[in-house]
Protein backbone atom coordinates (compact mmCIF):
# COMPACT_ATOMS: atom_id res chain seq x y z
CA UNK A 1 0.00 0.00 0.00
CA UNK A 2 1.15 3.50 -0.90
CA UNK A 3 0.85 6.65 1.40
CA UNK A 4 -2.17 8.03 -1.00
CA UNK A 5 -3.71 4.43 -0.98
CA UNK A 6 -4.08 5.07 2.59
CA UNK A 7 -4.74 8.92 2.03
CA UNK A 8 -7.90 7.74 0.03
CA UNK A 9 -8.74 5.24 3.02
CA UNK A 10 -9.29 7.77 5.27
CA UNK A 11 -11.64 10.82 6.25
CA UNK A 12 -9.83 14.24 4.66
CA UNK A 13 -9.65 15.37 8.59
CA UNK A 14 -7.44 12.19 9.19
CA UNK A 15 -4.81 13.03 5.89
CA UNK A 16 -2.37 15.19 7.93
CA UNK A 17 -1.71 12.01 10.23
CA UNK A 18 -1.58 9.72 7.00
CA UNK A 19 1.04 11.90 5.95
CA UNK A 20 2.93 12.29 9.40
CA UNK A 21 2.68 8.67 10.48
CA UNK A 22 1.63 6.76 7.33
CA UNK A 23 5.37 6.32 6.38
CA UNK A 24 6.00 4.44 9.81
CA UNK A 25 2.37 2.16 9.81
CA UNK A 26 3.45 1.67 6.08
CA UNK A 27 7.51 0.51 7.36
CA UNK A 28 5.86 -2.15 10.14
CA UNK A 29 5.81 -5.93 9.42
CA UNK A 30 2.29 -7.46 9.84
CA UNK A 31 3.71 -8.41 13.19
CA UNK A 32 4.94 -5.42 14.22
CA UNK A 33 1.66 -3.41 13.46
CA UNK A 34 -0.31 -6.02 15.00
CA UNK A 35 1.72 -5.62 18.39
CA UNK A 36 1.59 -1.75 17.97
CA UNK A 37 -2.65 -2.34 17.48
CA UNK A 38 -2.43 -5.13 20.42
CA UNK A 39 -0.89 -1.98 22.48
CA UNK A 40 -3.13 0.23 21.29
CA UNK A 41 -6.55 -1.98 22.53
CA UNK A 42 -4.95 -2.69 25.81
CA UNK A 43 -4.19 0.84 26.71
CA UNK A 44 -0.76 1.09 26.41
CA UNK A 45 -0.18 4.15 24.71
CA UNK A 46 3.15 5.21 25.62
CA UNK A 47 4.73 1.97 24.28
CA UNK A 48 2.38 1.69 21.18
CA UNK A 49 3.64 5.69 20.25
CA UNK A 50 6.82 5.03 20.92
CA UNK A 51 7.30 2.14 18.64
CA UNK A 52 5.63 4.02 16.24
CA UNK A 53 8.05 6.78 16.90
CA UNK A 54 11.07 4.19 16.43
CA UNK A 55 9.76 3.89 12.97
CA UNK A 56 10.03 7.33 11.88
CA UNK A 57 12.49 8.72 10.02
CA UNK A 58 13.41 11.62 12.12
CA UNK A 59 15.39 10.05 15.33
CA UNK A 60 14.71 13.14 17.07
CA UNK A 61 11.53 12.84 17.73
CA UNK A 62 12.11 9.81 19.88
CA UNK A 63 14.53 11.61 21.89
CA UNK A 64 12.19 14.64 22.20
CA UNK A 65 9.80 12.39 23.55
CA UNK A 66 11.78 10.87 26.26
CA UNK A 67 12.34 14.20 27.61
CA UNK A 68 8.84 15.42 27.48
CA UNK A 69 7.90 11.95 29.38
CA UNK A 70 10.91 12.53 32.02
CA UNK A 71 8.93 16.23 32.65
CA UNK A 72 5.71 14.55 33.07
CA UNK A 73 6.68 11.84 35.15
CA UNK A 74 8.35 14.51 37.28
CA UNK A 75 5.37 16.71 37.59
CA UNK A 76 3.43 13.46 38.27
CA UNK A 77 5.53 12.81 41.22
CA UNK A 78 5.40 16.49 42.78
CA UNK A 79 1.11 16.66 42.30
CA UNK A 80 1.51 12.93 44.02
CA UNK A 81 3.23 14.59 46.68
CA UNK A 82 1.07 17.45 47.04
CA UNK A 83 -1.88 15.41 47.00
CA UNK A 84 -0.80 13.26 50.03
CA UNK A 85 -0.31 16.16 52.09
CA UNK A 86 -3.73 17.66 51.01
CA UNK A 87 -4.91 14.23 52.58
CA UNK A 88 -3.11 14.51 55.63
CA UNK A 89 -4.05 18.15 56.39
CA UNK A 90 -7.55 17.17 55.78
CA UNK A 91 -7.74 13.94 57.60
CA UNK A 92 -5.94 15.66 60.66
CA UNK A 93 -8.21 18.41 60.50
CA UNK A 94 -11.34 15.79 60.09
CA UNK A 95 -9.96 14.64 63.89
CA UNK A 96 -10.01 17.90 65.09
CA UNK A 97 -13.28 18.39 64.12
CA UNK A 98 -14.73 14.86 65.31
CA UNK A 99 -13.57 16.14 68.72
CA UNK A 100 -14.98 18.74 69.14
CA UNK A 101 -18.38 17.31 68.13
CA UNK A 102 -17.63 14.23 70.10
CA UNK A 103 -17.37 17.02 73.21
CA UNK A 104 -20.24 18.80 72.13
CA UNK A 105 -21.96 15.88 72.25
CA UNK A 106 -20.74 15.14 75.60
CA UNK A 107 -19.21 11.78 74.72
Amino acid sequence: MTIDELKAKVPEKLQPWVDEYGPALLAMTGDEFKAWLNRLIVGDIEAAYRSLLAKMDNSALLNEWDSLNADWTEANARNAERIALQKSALTALMRILLAVALAAAGL
